[in-house]
């Protein structure tokens, strides 16, 4: 029985490790609208910010390379104490499930994170 579940667990070939092991320090995240560029606000509560890094270097992810998908309601850019571009997200006002349910997508890379928190800017 216990054998079942764990070689059925290999057979989704879109679940992928998360190679994000997002390390750097980021004092901010600026949001902006994803079809237009104009920007929304910039996040700058480090609690928030950390609980955000923690859940997406922790996340199951899932590969939507092969998917349609509507594209995100904004791009998140995770700025360093020097205002240096680290990392870019897109990420969804409302959860949606591209073969695991959450907010946040790698567009560049293909990668759905596994991740719900909401994030309070609009």
């Amino acid at each position: 029985m216990f054998i079942l579940p764990v070689s059925l667990m290999g057979c989704h070939p879109n679940n992928i490790s998360n190679n994000l092991n997002l390390t750097e320090d980021i004092s901010s995240i600026e949001v902006y609208e994803w079809d237009s560029d104009v920007f929304v606000t910039t996040i700058e509560d480090h609690e928030l910010i950390n609980e955000l890094i923690k859940e997406l270097n922790s996340a199951s992810t899932y590969s939507t390379a092969n998917m349609d998908y509507p594209l995100p309601d904004n791009e998140l850019i995770f700025k360093n104490d020097d205002n240096k571009n680290i990392f870019r997200i897109g990420y969804y006002h409302e959860v949606v499930n591209l073969g695991v349910k959450g907010r946040y997508l790698d567009v560049q890379e293909d990668i759905m994170y596994q991740v719900e928190l909401k994030l309070p800017f609009y």
